[in-house]
């Protein structure tokens, strides 16, 4: 029987345990201004990378 590396949360990086989903774990735990910094810090991160190929 196969089993499920547990998915890991991006921000806090603890495992989403069973039968919660990442979007209910970050709705639940994280805060609309983390969230939105955490966005801004990845698109930045993807734009600098963009530039420097």
């Amino acid at each position: 029987m196969a089993t499920r590396i547990p998915v890991e949360c991006p921000l806090c990086h603890e495992d989403i345990k069973g039968g919660q989903t990442l979007e209910n774990h970050l709705v639940a735990t994280h805060t609309k201004q983390t969230l939105a910094k955490f966005v801004v810090t990845e698109t930045d991160t993807l734009s600098e990378e963009d530039v420097s190929e």
